[in-house]
């Protein structure tokens, strides 16, 4: 150990307290503080982060490819097969959608009715996630049509899973022309609703689930015609090639999404959050330093004795002014680990215990606010306060004369 921090080491941590002992480690406390809050906020965000994109998840493909104009595409048979056996493509599914009107008894609503393909459920987790009656879409003794209706839907419409009230879907005819008489430019068509499925209120809110055969009746599409394809992957760490892959093969016309640039505006509002909230905290940080800079200022104020002592015995005045550096050095770094342990202390307490719950009858998805320890944001609060507290640092030290 040098003799400037020796000497600075004795200065912050005497064996005799004065004031300036008590206001030095007061600020440390400060230091510590917000260090530990900066990491308990960012691994709570984090903690969400991971939960919304865990429901999204549930509910997004790994891939989907629809048309870059329009609400559908053509696409033949061969090149619907050449889709499937592009490398790391393990299912494909076909989809069919658009909005619609649903009436079940007095009650309607306006949603998007969405045809999909017997393997759908191996794309998404709906099957899991239908938490009213079951995930049928088609009786396979009879053929007979079954919906799965989002809960956000099924309650504003009153839907009573178990029960013989059909639910009616009125969509505009693609083949009909003007007429004077609107009921004409609409196809009717009836099927029972088998479940309801609850992800997320962007879905639950959304979609209507019905077999692509019933689907594509109403909608009138042919057969070779889709609004989106969905794709399951063996290996999402290897998307982007895929994607590639599936563009090289598709040409132009095509959107081909991965599951970030599916939710692109979601994904970036939370980055954008996360990053407010640390510039929020750095600001308030710079604010806590202020107690460093006043420790300093007192301590070179009580130690002027020592100041001249150690300029007659050959110390310059680059050597004084490491001496007082490096106690406000001293100050930060044992704020700034004291904190990081005592948040991520908080944090494993939180994980391990649940210390802090969601009020109310459990009704909300999880109990516990979520929590996520990231090390990237260890390592952004250590440097958030180091370099805030060096630079309050040599602000007093600057103004030392001998």
């Amino acid at each position: 150990m040098k003799l400037p921090v020796k000497i600075a080491f004795r200065y912050l941590f005497s064996k005799k307290m004065s004031l300036v002992n008590i206001i030095s480690l007061i600020s440390v406390f400060g230091v510590g503080g917000m260090s530990a809050a900066l990491i308990v906020i960012l691994s709570v965000f984090n903690g969400f982060d991971t939960l919304i994109q865990s429901m999204m998840n549930r509910f997004d493909p790994d891939i989907k490819i629809t048309a870059e104009k329009g609400t559908s595409f053509v696409l033949d048979s061969l090149t619907f097969n050449k889709i499937k056996n592009v490398d790391n493509v393990k299912t494909a599914v076909s989809c069919v959608e658009e909005t619609a009107l649903f009436q079940y008894g007095h009650y309607q609503n306006v949603a998007r009715m969405k045809g999909v393909g017997e393997e759908y459920a191996k794309i998404c987790d709906i099957d899991s996630c239908t938490y009213i009656g079951e995930f049928l879409l088609e009786d396979t003794v009879t053929g007979v049509p079954f919906a799965i209706v989002g809960s956000d839907i099924a309650g504003s419409l009153g839907i009573n899973i178990g029960g013989y009230t059909p639910l009616k879907i009125y969509v505009p005819l693609r083949s009909e022309k003007v007429s004077i008489d609107p009921s004409s430019a609409f196809s009717q068509s009836g099927i029972l609703p088998s479940g309801i499925f609850h992800i997320h209120q962007d879905f639950d809110s959304k979609y209507v689930i019905v077999p692509e055969k019933f689907a594509r009746k109403a909608l009138e599409y042919a057969l070779d015609e889709y609004s989106s394809i969905e794709i399951l992957c063996y290996d999402y760490s290897k998307v982007s090639k895929t994607v590639k892959d599936l563009s090289e093969l598709l040409g132009p016309g095509f959107e081909i999404k991965d599951r970030y640039r599916q939710q692109d505006m979601l994904y970036k509002i939370m980055k954008s959050e996360k990053l407010s909230i640390i510039l929020m905290l750095s600001f308030i940080i710079v604010i806590a330093s202020f107690n460093i800079i006043g420790a300093l200022t007192m301590l070179i104020i009580d130690k002027k004795n020592d100041i001249k002592i150690l300029s007659h015995l050959g110390a310059d005045l680059k050597f004084i002014r490491r001496v007082f550096s490096s106690t406000g050095r001293l100050i930060t770094l044992a704020g700034a680990f004291s904190g990081l342990l005592l948040g991520l202390l908080i944090c494993w307490l939180q994980i391990k215990f649940k210390l802090l719950t969601f009020p109310g009858d459990g009704s909300f998805i999880i109990d516990a606010y979520p929590v996520e320890v990231r090390f990237e944001d260890t390592l952004v609060t250590l440097l958030i306060v180091t370099v805030i507290g060096f630079l309050a640092s040599a602000l007093p030290v600057k103004k030392i004369f001998v």
